[in-house]
């Protein structure tokens, strides 16, 4: 391969941070997610935060498998070990939570409806959608530093979301970011991607903005 060839194909990892980065700063400024950076945020929130999470992987890992087989970027970047279900699953067991009894906030009832409208319309933007989740997991390694001690929790119980591969975090971003560097995209395929990550990064901030509101509400 050239290497203005390679340079063309790992483009949209490339776009897809930088076109992304203001999304990305903006939903760290979230308040429930700055109480999650600084160890603020209660124990049942945090739970609370899980169980709405749950129901948007579950969505949207669903939508995946069933469109990998003709989605050949799904097949070759998105793998089994990304899919987090399993992982929120083991952590509201943790905490006593029922994952059949959630209630879905407005807001996470419409990032469900915007995940099986691309799902439906433009199947390749679910790889778009979960760039930005599979990525959060970069910096959750450091929010688990700082939540931990404060919620009292520890790498046996309820820390998996958080802390789904331990050591292994930066080989398997890095070896994402290859497959996704190594797929032949079209310019438009990659405003499909881009696009995508930008809405899941507006889903992020809403459904925690709605969770927030809530418990505020609630006093």
């Amino acid at each position: 391969m050239s290497t203005e060839a390679a340079a063309d194909r790992s483009l949209i990892t490339e776009r897809l941070r930088t076109e992304t980065r203001d999304l990305h700063t903006k939903a760290e400024k979230a308040p429930l997610q700055e109480a999650l950076v600084k160890g603020k945020l209660p124990r049942e929130v945090y739970a609370d935060m899980l169980e709405q999470m749950l129901l948007v992987h579950r969505e949207l890992e669903q939508a995946i498998r069933e469109h990998r087989s003709s989605v050949p970027a799904l097949a070759a970047v998105v793998t089994d070990e990304q899919f987090q279900e399993p992982y929120i699953l083991e952590d509201l067991a943790f905490f006593g939570r029922d994952p059949g009894s959630i209630t879905a906030l407005p807001e996470t009832r419409e990032a469900v409806a915007e995940i099986r409208r691309t799902a439906r319309e433009e199947p390749l933007g679910l790889l778009g959608l979960h760039y930005v989740l599979e990525g959060s997991n970069n910096g959750n390694r450091f929010i688990a530093k700082a939540a931990a001690p404060a919620m009292g929790l520890s790498e046996s119980g309820g820390l998996r979301y958080l802390l789904p591969y331990g050591e292994r975090q930066p080989e398997v971003w890095g070896a994402f970011k290859e497959n996704l560097a190594a797929c032949e995209f079209s310019d438009s395929e990659k405003d499909t991607l881009v696009e995508a990550a930008k809405r899941m990064f507006e889903i992020v901030f809403r459904v925690h903005s709605g969770l927030h509101r809530a418990k505020m509400a609630a006093g």
